[in-house]
């Protein structure tokens, strides 16, 4: 009765071990097959005054005599709002889905100042204002589309090239300024207030970073994504570029 039972403790004890071995070599395998994640920051180094309201030269009584700066914002501790991150594989082809922008115009000013989409991307142009805007959409020198916008109309539009799009608005409205980077890659950001971002779910492997600000210019690095799964990088911008 006592060799009995030894004998299954000892089976048991097998079958726990076999078991166990068993679900580390499915984690190992999921871990090693497992995506990871990008965390960054985009910074500036030195002092940067907040930029002063941009003034206000027509429609005063509904836009007020000025309104807020959006093109260079940074935080107490020197975070870049507003940067678009691109990150392209080092030697893989890729594929991008169209997705779906809106581009509001609200209080007199484009909404969201900065936004990223990919290639093929369907734009909504809207205008919450009770007075007229237009969107002057330029890629480079050429127009893409100048469209009018009352308060009733909504117009639909393409991205079907990648690039910057600058916008303006042609009623007299100068201060007011928007981009839209179009990109040939699905991994896209921008930065928040703290001038963070961070991609999940990536494919293992090597990057191009690509940063672009408005005012600053743009940034490149490398950044791999190894087997442990994260990584976290930090670009700096030293000094204002010009646009």
């Amino acid at each position: 009765m006592r060799f009995r039972f030894n004998f299954w403790i000892l089976d048991a004890l097998f079958l726990c071990a076999v078991s166990l071995a068993a679900e580390r070599i499915a984690i190992d395998g999921a871990l090693a097959a497992e995506n990871g994640s990008i965390r960054g920051a985009v910074m500036v180094a030195g002092n940067y005054p907040k930029p002063a309201p941009l003034t206000v030269f027509k429609n005063r009584s509904f836009c007020g005599p000025s309104v807020p700066n959006e093109t260079l914002l940074v935080s107490a501790e020197g975070g870049l709002r507003n940067a678009v991150v691109l990150l392209r594989p080092v030697g893989k082809t890729i594929s991008v889905q169209p997705g779906s922008l809106t581009l509001d115009n609200l209080r007199c000013a484009f909404t969201p100042h900065v936004q990223v989409g990919t290639v093929g991307s369907e734009l909504l142009l809207k205008n919450s204002d009770p007075i007229l805007h237009t969107v002057h959409a330029r890629l480079g020198p050429e127009t893409l589309f100048n469209v009018g916008l009352p308060r009733w109309r909504q117009v639909k539009k393409h991205l079907d090239r990648p690039g910057i799009v600058r916008i303006n608005c042609d009623v007299l409205h100068t201060w007011m300024s928007a981009a839209i980077v179009v990109a040939d890659t699905p991994y896209v950001a921008v930065t928040d207030g703290h001038g963070h971002f961070s991609f999940n779910d990536m494919p293992l492997g090597a990057y191009d970073l690509e940063i672009w600000h408005e005012r600053l210019g743009t940034r490149h690095q490398q950044v791999r994504l190894s087997a442990n799964g994260f990584a976290s990088i930090e670009v700096i911008y030293a000094g204002e570029k010009s646009r």
